[in-house]
Order: structure tokens, then C-alpha cells, then sequence
């Protein structure tokens, strides 16, 4: 496979330059009745190339789960603002818009170590929920192995 379109930052593949190509694997793998996102990031952390090997369709409530945030924390660990009316660190993850804040922290590391931990329950909760709607590869994916 020849990467030869980029957006930003990522690839698309040759094949997937085709429409019709992109149709066909989109209608073998479409969920019915359920609002879905084209994901790069579960099956393969950090990927840059869409193409049918490396992404998946998920409903948008599983996708909103892997976005990074990464414009509004700073320097800050992942999941890791800093509270100025408390005076500490709190650890906060977005889902469907929404902000969950699982507690606050006298340092950043703490609040980080207790982000991982949510978020990664979050995750395995919501791969249940969708256990059988899902492909596989991405319930396991989700699980962590597990």
C-alpha cells in the first residue's frame, strides 16, 4: 500500500483515493442504526494512515473516548489541567461533550495515575456495552488485551 494523500499529518491510502473503493469497505463494515466515526487510533495507538487494515468504524460515543485534548492541557500530562481555584491538579476526561472530573490532586503525576485508571475503566465499560455490535478486534482492542 502507497500512502499518497496527506491531512493533516496522516495519510490516506492509494486505494481509499477511489471512492468507490472506500464505499465498498464502508458498507461491509457499517453498524445499523447507530451514528458512527471512522477511527485511526484504537486498533493501532498513534497510526497516521487510514486504510482498511488499520481503522474502524465505532459509534461516536466509543470515538469521542480517544480524543487527546491535547490543545488544552499544555505541558500537562495527558487528562491533567490545573485547578487555580483549588490550587491543584485535577484529572478530567471528556465524554460526548461532557466534562468527567474523577477528582484533584496535589501533583500532576498523581492526578495523571488516577486519569489512566478512570478512563482505561471507562473504556472496558463502554466495550461491554457495545460487546456484540462491535467488531471484535475492537471489543479486544478496547480491553486491553484482556
Amino acid at each position: 500500500m502507497r500512502d499518497s494523500h496527506n491531512i493533516k499529518g496522516c495519510a490516506i491510502c492509494e486505494e481509499w483515493l477511489n471512492y468507490s473503493n472506500f464505499k465498498v469497505w464502508y458498507d461491509q463494515h457499517k453498524i445499523n442504526g447507530i451514528s458512527l466515526d471512522l477511527n485511526k487510533d484504537i486498533l493501532f495507538k498513534g497510526n497516521k494512515v487510514y486504510s482498511s487494515e488499520a481503522v474502524a468504524l465505532v459509534p461516536h460515543a466509543i470515538n469521542t473516548l480517544f480524543l487527546n485534548g491535547k490543545k488544552n492541557r499544555g505541558d500537562l500530562p495527558l487528562g491533567v489541567h490545573f485547578d487555580k481555584s483549588k490550587d491543584k491538579y485535577r484529572a478530567a476526561m471528556a465524554f460526548m461533550g461532557e466534562q468527567i472530573k474523577p477528582g484533584t490532586f496535589d501533583t500532576a503525576e498523581a492526578a495523571f495515575v488516577r486519569y489512566k485508571e478512570y478512563k482505561e475503566d471507562f473504556i472496558q465499560d463502554m466495550a461491554e456495552q457495545y460487546r456484540g455490535e462491535i467488531p471484535d478486534k475492537i471489543y479486544e482492542a478496547m480491553m486491553g488485551g484482556k
